[in-house]
This record gives C-alpha cells, sequence and structure tokens, in this order.
C-alpha cells in the first residue's frame, strides 16, 4: 500500500475512534476487562509466532530475551491492570474546602478519548503493546504505528490485532517516517512515543499543533557507578546482564561505567569473566544479539572508529581481534579505555555492546561529570548503604534507579517508568498508566443549603466580617 493510500486508511480509522468517544465516553469495568483479556491472549496463544517475527528482524535474537523484555513486560501489565482495575476506577474522594461545606468534592476517572502510540525497532513488542495495555485499562480507544525497522514484528503485530480487536478498539497501522509524521499531526488525545531524542522533539512540535499531550520515552547516557566497597564479581555479573541485552539496544542499558582509579584493572578482569561466562563464542553464540541492521551497525563502528583515532584503547572482552563481524551484523562484547569528552560515543548514547569504562577518585568528581551532561534515563549504583550512596542518589537528576543492579526497576509496576530533561517526559506503566491515559474529572457537589447564600449580593458589612473569619480559618 502506498504512502498516500496509508495516511488516507489512517484518518479513516482515527475518525473512526473519534467519533466512538462521542457517541460513547467512557467504557464499562466489565468492557476493560474484555480489552485486556484479548490483548493478553495475542501473548499467551501467539508466543511462537512473535518471537520469530523479531528474531526475523535481528537476524540473531535469543528467544529468551524476547520473552523476558518483549512478551512478559506485556503480560505484567495486563495481568497488573486487570488485577488492580476495579480499585482503579473507583472515585476518589478528597477533602471538601471551607467555601464548599457542607458539600462533598470527588475526582472521577474518565477516558482521555483516542490514544496514538509510537513504538521503536529496540523491543518492537514491548513499546507497543505495554502503552497500549495502560490505555485500553483507562477505556480509551488506540491507534499504534510500530517501527519500519522491525517490519516483521509490525507485520505479525497487525495482523494478530486486527484478529482479536474490532478497529474503533484498537488498530495497528504501518509505514514509515510519513506515517509518524501524519499521526502525530492528527489531533489524538495524547500520544506516546518511543524513541531517540531527535525524533522526540519533531513529535513534541507537531503534537503542539493539536495541543496534544505527550508522553516521550527517549534516552540518553546511563552511568554505572561502581562504589570502592562494592564486589566486582557481583557488580559485572549485574552489569553484563543489563549492557548486554539485546547486545545493548536498550533505551535503559549502562552507557559508560565509573570505577575507582584504585580498581580499574581488577574491574576489567572480572567483566572479561563474567562475559565469558554468559556469552561464551560471543561471535557466534546464539544467545548473544545481533545488531538490528547496517545502518546501525555502521554508526557503532563508527563511533569505534572516532575513539580509537582520539586515544582510546578499545578492548575485546570475549575472544580476539577488533570484534566486529559487518557481515554477520555482531559486534561482540567490548570495553573502551582512556576515553575523553571529545569522543563522539562520549556525547551519543552508544545502543549497542560497547562500554567506554572510566576511574573516578571521588564521588564529588562523577557526581560533578553526571550533572554537567544531559540527565540520563537511568543510573545504577553498585554499593552498600553509605553516605555517598546516599549522596550520589540526592545530588543527580535520573529518570529512575536500580541499585547494586541494572534495568530492573523497569518490571516494577507500581513504580512509573519514565524520564527527565533530555531523556523523556512523563511516565507510564503499572499504575502510571493508567493515571497517565486517564483524566481525574473533578466533580463537586454544592448541598441546599451553603455558606454561599451567606455571601449573596448585596454585600455589606456583614460579609466583609465573614470573609475575615473565613481568611483566617483557610
Amino acid at each position: 500500500m502506498d504512502a498516500s493510500r496509508n495516511r488516507t486508511e489512517l484518518e479513516r480509522i482515527f475518525a473512526t475512534q473519534r467519533e466512538g468517544t462521542r457517541e460513547q465516553v467512557s467504557r464499562s469495568y466489565e468492557e476493560r476487562m474484555d480489552l485486556l483479556g484479548r490483548l493478553g491472549r495475542i501473548f499467551e496463544q501467539h508466543r511462537d509466532e512473535l518471537v520469530d517475527a523479531v528474531a526475523a528482524d535481528f537476524g540473531i535474537r535469543s528467544r529468551y530475551e524476547t520473552i523476558l523484555l518483549d512478551l512478559m513486560l506485556g503480560i505484567s501489565e495486563i495481568k497488573f491492570a486487570r488485577r488492580n482495575l476495579k480499585t482503579w476506577l473507583r472515585p476518589r474522594r478528597v477533602k471538601t474546602d471551607i467555601f464548599g461545606l457542607p458539600g462533598s468534592s470527588r475526582l472521577v476517572p474518565q477516558p482521555l478519548g483516542v490514544v496514538g502510540v509510537l513504538g521503536t525497532w529496540n523491543y518492537p513488542l514491548g513499546t507497543i503493546f505495554v502503552g497500549a495495555a495502560g490505555a485500553l485499562a483507562a477505556g480509551n480507544r488506540v491507534i499504534a504505528k510500530p517501527s519500519e525497522v522491525s517490519a516483521n514484528a509490525a507485520e505479525a503485530s497487525e495482523r494478530l490485532v486486527r484478529r482479536y480487536f474490532a478497529e474503533e478498539e484498537f488498530a495497528i497501522v504501518q509505514g514509515g517516517p510519513d506515517m509518524a509524521q501524519a499521526m502525530t499531526a492528527l489531533p489524538f488525545d495524547h500520544i506516546l512515543f518511543t524513541g531517540s531524542p531527535a525524533v522526540g522533539r519533531k513529535v513534541y512540535e507537531a503534537a503542539a499543533a493539536n495541543l496534544t499531550p505527550v508522553t516521550l520515552e527517549l534516552g540518553g547516557k546511563c552511568p554505572a557507578i561502581v562504589g570502592k566497597g562494592a564486589s566486582l564479581a557481583q557488580v559485572c555479573e549485574s552489569l553484563v546482564f543489563g549492557k548486554l541485552l539485546n547486545a545493548g539496544q536498550t533505551c535503559i542499558a549502562a552507557d559508560y561505567a565509573f570505577v575507582h582509579v584504585d580498581q580499574m584493572e581488577s574491574f576489567v578482569a572480572a567483566l572479561r569473566a563474567q562475559v565469558a561466562k554468559c556469552y561464551p563464542n560471543a561471535a557466534s553464540n546464539p544467545d548473544f544479539t545481533s545488531i538490528i541492521n547496517d545502518r546501525q551497525f555502521a554508526r557503532l563502528q563508527g563511533l569505534l572508529d572516532d575513539a580509537e583515532a582520539k586515544g582510546a584503547t578499545v578492548l575485546n572482552l570475549s575472544d580476539n581481534g577488533d570484534g566486529t563481524l559487518p557481515e554477520r551484523h555482531r559486534i561482540v562484547p567490548l570495553a573502551v579505555l582512556d576515553v575523553t569528552d571529545d569522543m563522539a560515543m562520549m556525547q551519543d548514547e552508544i545502543f549497542g555492546p560497547i562500554l567506554p569504562i572510566m576511574p573516578y577518585r571521588s564521588e564529588d568528581e562523577l557526581i560533578r561529570y553526571v550533572n554537567r551532561h544531559e540527565r540520563p534515563l537511568a543510573l545504577y549504583y553498585f554499593g552498600d548503604e553509605s553516605e555517598e550512596r546516599r549522596k550520589i542518589i540526592s545530588e543527580t537528576h535520573a529518570g529512575g534507579v536500580t541499585l547494586n543492579g541494572t534495568v530492573m526497576h523497569v518490571f516494577q509496576r507500581r513504580l512509573p517508568f519514565g524520564g527527565i530533561g533530555q531523556s523523556g517526559i512523563g511516565a507510564y506503566t503499572g499504575v502510571a498508566s493508567f493515571e497517565r491515559f486517564t483524566h481525574y474529572k473533578p466533580v463537586f457537589s454544592q448541598p441546599k443549603l451553603s455558606l454561599l447564600g451567606q455571601l449573596l449580593p448585596p454585600y455589606s458589612s456583614k460579609t466583609e466580617g465573614l470573609l475575615n473569619i473565613f481568611e483566617k480559618i483557610l
């Protein structure tokens, strides 16, 4: 289907969904549970189909990583919403201020309307269906566009959503940047975008024309800070897991590591040992994911070339050689020493299995470094409870934090997931998703007898006396 037909189809579906929000503003508990149940059946009954589609996009991607980070995140979102939906739907009673007494006040949750979801290629199922689950739980209608880079996953997603949902409930549209531009030009009631800061700016600008609120899940250079007293074996166990999931093509992967100057050599040795344990023969290991395409491979190769030209030392943590295999779209785990701020890999998010390692001498030094740069989507600290840890948490910004581990905060349904500053706007997942895609309508119920009667014109000295009393007890 050509671009113009794609856009026409998108506009038709949007018009259908928008009209549906005019005819039925909200949805019952039973309707929402049904929507979530059908979404869950996509994961439960078509697991292998979805896993195979993602693998076809990457060339090599561990089925276990797809299950863990695409499917299980979606399943946990759905199950959490179904368990808590009845509670979330209850109106919230709030205290009534003096001018309203003896009336009552409450917040009534209502859907926003039509929500647009723009996903990305690194987790092509999770970035579509996790957001969709929250929007459907909140009673909205949803139109989602997967990334065209992960074309097989996009095709499978569209086919299955068509099978389980009417298009006025949930629809997936496909296309390239032109389709993304067409979506952001429509007056959605909310847009959820996952991707790079550069594209996020374009989404934000386009949405502003319609005053459409946005949630932008972007990225950034997420630091991992290794406290001097931390066990290096335990640090590297968590760091290798979080950094090398999806071959580092993860927005919350540790982008660089700070290690005390006295432990640099020991840290590199521990890192090498853990890579050997998790990914023996990484160049051909079926559990180690490939880089998604030529463009991303060339970008990563460019970061390495630039760093080496400026004096960095690149260490192959898996084997000998430079660790880059263009014919397989593979880059083995690499560490980079002697990095400086003028290197491209220290300016841009790496998004690959490459870990710069930087020495530090004091927490003040690394706090200054983190704070001088854009605010990261995640920060990781390894070490026991200490003044250093407390200071780093309180004196640095980050979208989220995991202590003595990596990436695990994203699995916590009661913790919102989102960025700050350059790394994003707003948060979602779990209860935060329901709240993000819900309008809590304020409703005040005024009684027949109220203080208002004492404040009606004509005004007098009695009115002034009452206002003086109110002012003192507010």
